[in-house]
Formats: C-alpha cells, sequence, structure tokens
C-alpha cells in the first residue's frame, strides 16, 4: 500500500480530496470490514439489541424473548438433553485408558452418565472417553442439526446462526468430523461399468502462482486435480495433487479401489493408460471434444459430470476454505455420496462412528 504523504510530495499539485478517495478510504474501508468480519465472528448469538433494557416496545421484547428461547433450546444442559439415557445403553469393552477388560461400574457424573473405574490402572473412564465427543460441553444431540446442515451442502456460518452457536464451534466439529470420515473410503472397491474422469479447483488467491506478471493458467500448479470414480451404487473421490493428472498419480490414486476386470469409460486421458492394463479393464474411451454435443442422457460419462458439479458446489458452501483441508472435505463429500441415501441414517453413522471411534481433538489445541 502506497503511503498517501508519499504520494503528496510526488504529486504536490494533486487535489487532497482526491487522494484520499484514492488511497486513505479503499484502505479504510477494508479495515471497517474486517474489524465487522471478526466481530460478527465473536458475537453472542444470545445477544439482541435490548438486553439489559426495560422500557421495550411489545415487539422488541417479544422478539427479544423469543430469540433467547431459541438459544436456550438449542443450549441445554448435558441433564436437561437426557443424553445419559443413550450413553447409558452402551457400555465399553475395555478401559480407555490401558485397554484392560478388568473394570468395574463406579456410579455416575454429574450429568448422570455411568462413570467406570479400571482394576488394572484404577483410573476413571466413561463411554466418551477418548472419543470426539469426551469432555463436551454442549449436547450431543446438537450435532443432529449440524450434520444434517452438512449433508445439505449448507455453510459453517449459516448452521452457526441456525444453530446459536459460535463460528468457532462449528468449524471445530467439522473438523471431529474430518477425523471420523478420515479412513471412510479405504474400504470402497468401484465394479462393473465405473465411470473415471478428473475435475479441478483452483489454489486460493494467495497461492496462486505468477510468472512474468502473469497468472499460470490451464492445468497448472493453481489448479487442484480431484479423481472422481463411480459405478452403479458407490463414488470415489480422491485428491490427486496439482495440475495435470499423471500416469503414476492416477494408478496410486485408483488401483485399490476398482476391481479387477471392470469396464472403464472414460475420456482419452493418457493418465488412465496405466490403470487400464494394471487391472486388466476394459477401456471404452471417448473424445471429450466431441461428447460435449451429446445430451446429458446420451452422454456416457455423465453420471460423473453430475458428481463433478456437486462436488464443486459443496466446496462453494465452503469456498474460503484453506485448501490443506481439501482432502477432509473429499472425504466428506464422498461419505454424503454414497449409501444410506437418507440423511437421518447418515447422521446416525457419524454418531455411531464418534461415540465408539478413539479419536479426540482439543479444542484449544487447535483454536485457541
Amino acid at each position: 500500500m502506497r503511503n498517501p504523504y508519499n504520494v503528496m510530495r510526488e504529486f504536490p499539485r494533486q487535489d487532497v480530496a482526491s487522494v484520499v478517495a484514492q488511497y486513505v478510504l479503499p484502505r479504510k474501508r477494508s479495515i471497517e470490514a474486517t474489524t465487522l468480519k471478526k466481530h460478527n465472528h465473536m458475537k453472542s448469538r444470545k445477544a439482541t439489541p435490548w438486553d439489559g433494557m426495560t422500557d421495550l416496545t411489545p415487539t422488541e421484547e417479544y422478539i427479544r424473548d423469543h430469540h433467547q428461547e431459541h438459544y436456550r433450546i438449542h443450549h441445554q444442559t448435558l441433564g436437561e438433553d437426557m443424553e445419559s439415557s443413550l450413553l447409558n445403553s452402551r457400555k465399553p469393552e475395555r478401559c480407555s485408558y490401558c485397554g484392560s477388560k478388568d473394570f468395574i461400574r463406579f456410579g455416575h457424573n454429574a450429568s448422570g452418565v455411568q462413570v467406570y473405574r479400571c482394576r488394572s490402572c484404577g483410573r476413571r473412564f466413561t463411554v466418551l472417553t477418548g472419543t470426539i465427543f469426551d469432555s463436551h460441553k454442549i449436547p450431543i444431540s446438537e450435532w443432529i442439526e449440524f450434520l444434517y446442515n452438512l449433508f445439505s451442502f449448507v455453510s459453517l456460518t449459516a448452521d452457526s446462526w441456525n444453530n446459536k452457536n459460535a463460528f468457532t464451534t462449528s468449524k471445530y466439529w467439522l473438523e471431529k468430523v474430518f477425523l471420523l470420515v478420515g479412513e471412510y473410503q479405504k474400504g470402497i472397491k468401484l465394479k462393473g461399468d465405473v465411470v473415471l474422469d478428473e475435475t479441478f479447483y483452483p489454489v486460493r488467491s494467495e497461492e496462486t502462482v505468477w510468472k512474468d506478471g502473469k497468472k499460470l493458467r490451464g492445468l497448472s500448479v493453481n489448479q487442484i486435480c480431484i479423481g472422481v470414480a463411480c459405478d452403479n451404487e458407490h463414488v470415489f473421490c480422491v485428491l490427486e495433487g496439482k495440475g495435470k493428472p499423471s500416469q503414476g498419480k492416477t494408478w496410486s490414486a485408483f488401483k485399490d479401489h476398482i476391481e479387477n476386470g471392470s469396464v472403464l469409460i472414460h475420456d482419452k486421458e493418457n493418465a488412465h493408460k496405466t490403470l487400464v492394463s494394471g487391472l486388466g479393464l476394459t477401456s471404452m474411451s471417448y473424445d471429450a471434444r466431441e461428447i460435449k454435443k451429446l445430451d446429458d442422457r446420451d452422454n456416457p460419462p455423465e453420471r460423473v459430470n453430475r458428481i463433478h458439479f456437486l462436488l464443486k458446489r459443496f466446496f462453494m458452501a465452503h469456498s474460503s476454505f484453506k485448501r490443506e483441508y481439501i482432502g477432509g472435505f473429499i472425504d466428506l463429500f464422498s461419505f454424503v455420496m454414497n449409501p444410506p441415501s437418507e440423511k437421518l441414517e447418515k447422521v446416525k453413522v457419524l454418531l455411531d462412528l464418534g461415540l465408539t471411534h478413539a479419536q479426540i481433538l482439543r479444542f484449544r489445541d487447535d483454536f485457541l
């Protein structure tokens, strides 16, 4: 940013108002916009303009009371939520600390959840110890709407407003979801007629590579390559790096996820050759320029093209995300696209994973 005072020295006859308009005001507006954005993210979702006031109009009082009641419903205590019934229906198989199966019941905590004591290491634990819900403050029931919104391509900002949670809470929970779905795609194996194609998503503006004053265009390092394949039942999505795909990257990405002897429906991308020969696939390749002229119903790769469209819609719901998290978003998208089709059934799958998966992410470790 050029200093306006230096500008005045360089152009002493320039009108002061024009200098301020050109150099000072844009920076002031940028600072104000950044400050407002931070304020909106930090502002309590419970707050109203009439907090602490007594002389309210009936409309103001009505809005304030209903807003705060909505907040209260979404922020019940763990005891009010009655989640202890869910948790006490489950019994741990071993000590969360040492793995011993020699443990006894040891009363209940303040929320009514059964506590256990290990006879081997002497430590106390519950069914949530060592899981993503360990030491949680917000009831697990809040996750139902959070996950449902994620599966519906709702942004984190919109979700935090809907659930009356801080934006950092939604971001923290999203990273917990990434932990849960991180291994999800390992078991996916496509078979029969498999459609495969790559799509690309740009890096963030601050990561853009320039050469000779110009942004690199085409399938350069400014584009993130994502391989997508599907059969009649399942979808597999994988990060292949930046720029144009290679035979080595494609082989590494898909070799364990397509059954030998399947039919591969794809364009004439050279990167697919090793995959075809290595897995003994029957190749049905098409000229990408020619099939673009066909109607969707006559277009062989239409199924995968539709997935590309939905993947980019999913990314756009979280458009400002750091690209270092793109692998997590890809795993989550694949989870959304695969069976079961009902969103609440998907919620059940992830909640069950969260209650049994020995993974933990502390808020203070990543967000403070």
